[in-house]
């Protein structure tokens, strides 16, 4: 993956988390409602960018295994 995709998925993971943070408080009040909207979007905004982090660790250790 390159490093322009990684910068635009953080900075994607990084608008979702105050989106979510936003409509768990205030939109909502708090309320149970507004913490599962908000890991939903948590999920949908930050999921990918982790799912990246955790294939490029599998990658840079695979290379670092073959290395003698």
């Amino acid at each position: 993956m390159t490093k322009q995709a990684f910068i635009i998925k953080g900075i994607i993971a990084l608008v979702g988390c105050f989106a979510a943070a936003y409509v768990g408080q205030e939109l909502l009040g708090g309320e149970l409602l507004g913490f599962v909207v908000g890991g939903a979007i948590l999920g949908v905004t930050a999921g990918p960018f982790l799912m990246a982090l955790v294939r490029w660790r599998k990658e840079r250790d695979a290379m670092a295994a073959k290395k003698p």
